[in-house]
């Protein structure tokens, strides 16, 4: 089996955190951002992660493709059917994606996961919806105060997951949305957000940028 994702999307990395979790064998397959024909070839369009199964079928909605993988239902996959999903926290990585998306892309791009061609892409893609990246780095006081406003929407829900005692799909949705802002300079999370999100990454033997490191 195969996963095509950007190292950077929190849906790809909702994904890998599962797949992680579960102990499930894949090949990683990090797209170049620039690469449109793989995507558009194997599922008819430029959206990413895409998870390539045995019987060679694809699929490239993230809570789709977790929910086929945990056969054992461990996440409790069925409460992104509920109102404490769909309502509560989607909304809630909403506010979490447009700060975070506005804080990192500029450093984003800069990850060995872009290349010249593939970085220059990016920027020009995104600019078109978020502005200029130049404004985006001007105004980040702006979004690190309305993020540290949402996190601590969030710790006040942590017991020590979300509203459970115990791991669920809410987490690996909300970690993933996060976890891009340790590549943020001079950020820290509060102690208690940090050891949620080390928490989740242990569980689901999670290395950001591992597809870099491997020799």
């Amino acid at each position: 089996m195969k996963l095509y994702h950007y190292v950077h999307c929190p849906f790809c990395v909702r994904v890998r955190l599962a797949l992680g979790l579960l102990n499930i064998k894949f090949e990683s397959i990090v797209l170049p951002y620039n690469d449109e024909k793989t995507p558009i070839d194997l599922t008819g369009k430029k959206m990413l992660p895409i998870f390539k199964w045995e019987d060679a079928t694809s699929s490239n909605e993230s809570l789709d493709i977790i929910k086929r993988l945990d056969g054992d239902n461990l996440l409790k996959n069925e409460l992104v059917d509920t109102p404490l999903f769909t309502e509560e926290v989607e909304n809630l990585l909403s506010r979490i994606g447009t700060q975070v998306h506005s804080l990192c892309m500029p450093y984003w791009m800069w990850t060995p996961e872009f290349d010249k061609e593939s970085r220059n892409y990016f920027q020009t893609k995104k600019e078109v919806k978020r502005g200029p990246f130049s404004k985006l780095i001007q105004n980040k006081s702006e979004y690190l105060e309305k993020l540290d406003l949402v996190l601590k929407d969030l710790e006040k829900n942590l017991s020590p997951f979300y509203k459970s005692n115990e791991m669920t799909i809410v987490d690996i949705a909300i970690a993933s949305h996060l976890w891009g802002m340790y590549i943020f300079p001079e950020f820290q999370f509060s102690e208690k957000v940090n050891t949620y999100l080390q928490t989740i990454g242990d569980n689901c033997k999670f290395d950001y940028h591992k597809d870099f490191w491997l020799d």
